[in-house]
């Protein structure tokens, strides 16, 4: 039997870890043994989940002890914790492997003998390759002595063993969705299960809320609900537990609360060991001190409440270690129900930009984990990561794993059939078909329900309201004099049942924003010409463009029509943004004034990251944004903020257009959207910078004004930090509207239409955007475009740094190799930290 070796180490100690499984190539090639480092994460997994997984799985745990090892919290807290409890349970065996010198009799580990002979540093034997060969000598002593006792927390019956049914073990790997893959026959869960992030509901309540990953949850607490939207991914959360907990050798048990329709815990127990476990009788069940009862969907038992109670308190009774699930809507019950007193309450959250990418990383390497590159692997998982969040964005499309994976499905269908990627219309389109087939309507009907809701959501979208019970009888009676008559019960109650409708506050409205947004502009897209009642809205959605609601209804529209009098309105507001000022060059003479504050702040520095550490950390710092936010539409602005507003939606929408129809519009089309888009974005600029240099004398004496409070500083010292922290705030912002500008306008497919525009007109600000626009959508480095725009920008010392910050991010975020970074650095004068630049790291996945 092979036996596992998990290898535990810092990542300052690589050079030991390579030396170590060199010297176990060996024993790995005549499969004494199968090795496990972190280094063997595939991009866009929880590493934290895999470690710990990979840990409990393992018959012999080697740790290389230095002072980086115990000055690691994970190291020391985390792993060396489950790992000495495993070598006390007989589990596993826990060796330490002494590297540097380092003073390790004050932990836990050093009651453990360790290798090499007498706990000599591997780095002070005078022949590291002999230390190392004394320290093999050891572990192949140890596989032949030592024989794990796994499952040892399994009481045996008379069957032999606990052991789980084929249809449990089958159902804890079922999507329960239906889903293909190229590359794959049968996607199972545990090929694309992403752990969600939960609020744990504590008080106080902090004024920032914080995330933990799920998986925190069953090693804090021995009773916690988790409760959520529906579809939010509650049940694939338990099957994650489940199986968790069978490793764990625990007896998990699982049973659905629309299924109890017997207040007796025996009876349903019964029921459900029978069909869960092989050889497990009630009675040991119940004495066991590893069962772990889970119910799912608490709100769905089929009892009275008085019987409900009652079978709940019986099950806390039972089993110390309790998991129950319900919908949000019950949380506002759960205080009525004593037994549940003592639990703690977890929100499951929809997926974030983190997860997100994992759950798109995981389809992506389904069927070539061991063989795609990591500049493949992202390339690839950022176009679709970039499609999803166009489609998913502020929530408009619920970021639950099911739209999710429906959207990965839908963009494999579209790579089978070579249809164009991008056409969130067509997504929009088919979620809402999926809706209508789950709620089992005849597809000969589809144009019937399509007509009832467009014209719902116009009423909605005129009336500024969701209509009561009374409004909604008087539209329904409008519409049958209009239109064929229509049973309103039945369409409401199949609408309402699959989440297309809700009724809350006894009013009726759409459940989930995309549907409204997509219907309100359908209804604009088919009748705008026609007539002068729908003209004049539309009028009023552009002059409120910057609502979040009105910009989103006419991204919507875009995606319906193809008729040129979208682009010719858009073009019109755009072109009215700030147009008291010209378009921002960003030469040297309009940015003169930060000539000395630039020569003086320090250079930049290229250091070895680990790209998806850094993908990680820069999505986190989305997902925090994003949950900082408000979800309410904003309405009110004072004129200025409006305008500014208005010109990023604006920015928006014509790229949206471009980015969907890049293949149908013509090019003088593209050429009008790219242009304006462009313009109102570097207008603004020019204002911002125009405003700044106004504003500077004000702006220092505020910061000055807080300076001051610091009794060290000296009057010339205050002013030349407060002079300092201006220049940066103005820089920050010159860079940051660059970006969204680029991020706003750009599409890959359109980078034609950008390259011309910079030509015809070859400005600094044109420059930067053309190059901001082939980093973030081409996902490459073109040394012959930064090249040039290095020569070009020679002399302009802001745009130059804008220009190495977005290099730099670049290289942190996706996989570039020695010889190009090396180019980058010597034509942009990086200095680099360290010499050998992250190119020991193995090319391939796997």
């Amino acid at each position: 039997m092979t036996v596992k070796v998990f290898i535990s180490y810092s990542h300052k100690d690589e050079e030991f870890k390579n030396s170590l499984t060199e010297h176990l190539s060996g024993l790995l090639r005549s499969g004494v043994i199968s090795e496990w480092n972190d280094r063997k994460i595939v991009p866009g997994t929880n590493w934290s989940n895999e470690i710990s997984e990979n840990l409990k799985d393992s018959d012999l745990i080697l740790f290389l002890i230095s002072s980086s090892f115990l000055s690691s919290d994970y190291c020391v807290n985390i792993e060396a914790e489950t790992a000495l409890s495993m070598h006390k349970s007989g589990e596993a065996q826990l060796i330490p492997i002494v590297i540097r010198s380092v003073d390790w009799s004050d932990t836990p580990l050093s009651e453990l003998q360790g290798l090499p002979k007498d706990a000599q540093p591997v780095a002070l034997w005078p022949d590291r390759d002999e230390a190392w060969v004394n320290v093999i000598h050891g572990i192949k002593k140890n596989i032949s002595e030592f024989k794990p006792k796994k499952n040892a927390g399994i009481k045996l019956v008379d069957s032999g063993g606990v052991h789980p049914t084929e249809s449990i073990l089958d159902w804890i790997d079922d999507t329960e969705i239906m889903l293909t893959h190229r590359k794959v026959n049968r996607i199972k869960l545990s090929d694309i299960y992403t752990i969600p992030d939960v609020e744990i509901d504590s008080e106080p309540k902090n004024e920032l809320r914080t995330y933990r990953s799920a998986c925190f949850l069953p090693g804090k607490f021995e009773r916690f609900l988790v409760f959520g939207e529906e579809q939010q991914g509650k049940t694939s959360l338990l099957k994650y537990y489940y199986k968790s907990f069978l490793a764990q050798s625990k007896i998990p048990l699982i049973l659905e609360g629309g299924s109890v329709k017997d207040s007796n815990p025996e009876v349903i127990i019964k029921k459900e060991l029978a069909r869960q476990y092989c050889g497990v009788s009630y009675e040991f069940f119940i004495s066991s001190n590893d069962k772990v009862v889970i119910i799912d969907n608490i709100d769905d038992i089929g009892l009275n409440r008085k019987y409900r109670d009652k079978f709940i308190t019986e099950i806390c009774n039972l089993s110390g270690k309790c998991i129950f699930t319900h919908q949000l809507a019950f949380s506002l019950l759960i205080d009525e129900i004593p037994a549940l007193d003592d639990f703690a309450q977890a929100e499951i959250m929809g997926l974030g930009n983190k997860k997100r990418e994992e759950i798109i990383q995981r389809w992506i390497s389904l069927g070539v984990e061991q063989t795609i590159t990591e500049e493949d692997l992202y390339t690839r998982c950022d176009e679709l990561k970039d499609t999803i969040n166009s489609v998913v964005k502020k929530n408009i499309v619920p970021p639950k794993p099911i739209y999710i994976l429906m959207l990965l499905q839908m963009f494999e269908a579209h790579t089978n059939l070579n249809l164009e990627l991008s056409s969130h219309g067509h997504c929009y389109q088919q979620l809402i078909y999926q809706s209508f087939e789950n709620a089992k309507i005849n597809k000969r009907d589809f144009d019937k329900y399509l007509n009832v809701l467009t014209e719902l959501a116009w009423w909605i979208f005129v009336n500024n309201k969701n209509p009561n019970e009374a409004q909604l009888d008087e539209f329904f009676e409008e519409y049958c004099k209009l239109y064929l008559d229509v049973d309103k019960e039945v369409v409401i109650s199949r609408l309402s049942s699959h989440s297309i409708l809700q009724v809350k506050e006894f009013k009726t409205g759409f459940k989930y924003p995309y549907i409204y947004y997509f219907f309100v502009g359908k209804k604009i897209s088919e009748s705008y010409l026609e007539y002068v009642d729908i003209q004049d809205k539309v009028s009023y959605l552009l002059d409120n463009l910057h609502r979040e609601d009105f910009a989103n209804i006419l991204i919507f529209v875009a995606h319906h029509t193809k008729d040129g009098w979208v682009i010719n309105l858009l073009k019109k507001v755009l072109s009215e943004l700030f147009d008291e000022h010209p378009s921002a060059t960003l030469d040297t003479d309009q940015l003169s004034f930060m000539n000395d504050f630039m020569r003086q702040i320090p250079e930049l520095i290229l250091e070895q990251r680990e790209v998806q550490k850094e993908r990680d950390a820069y999505n986190e710092k989305l997902d925090v944004s994003e949950r900082s936010q408000s979800d309410e539409d904003e309405f009110e602005y004072p004129g200025i903020l409006a305008d500014i507003n208005k010109t990023f939606k604006g920015m928006e929408i014509a790229g949206q257009i471009i980015r969907n129809r890049h293949a149908s519009l013509k090019r003088d089309s593209l050429n009008v959207l790219a242009e304006n888009g462009i313009n109102a974005g570097l207008r603004f600029l020019k204002y911002f910078i125009a405003m700044s240099d106004i504003a500077k004398n004000e702006i220092v004496k505020v910061i000055s004004s807080h300076l001051s409070e610091n009794p060290r500083l000296t009057n010339d010292e205050i002013e030349k930090y407060a002079e300092n922290a201006y220049l940066h705030l103005t820089y920050g912002v010159i860079n940051s509207v660059v970006r969204k500008i680029a991020a706003s306008v750009g599409s890959k497919e359109a980078m034609e239409i950008y390259r011309s525009i910079e030509e015809k007109e070859p400005t600094p600000a044109l420059l930067l955007l053309k190059q901001s626009i082939e980093l973030h959508f081409l996902k490459r480095i073109d040394i012959k475009s930064i090249a040039k725009s290095v020569e070009k920008l020679k002399g302009n010392f802001v745009c130059t740094r804008i220009l190495k910050e977005l290099v730099i991010q670049h290289i942190y975020m996706f996989p570039v190799d020695y010889k190009e970074k090396q180019q980058l650095s010597r034509l942009l004068g990086l200095s680099v930290k360290g010499q050998q630049l992250m190119e020991q790291k193995q090319k391939r996945i796997g």
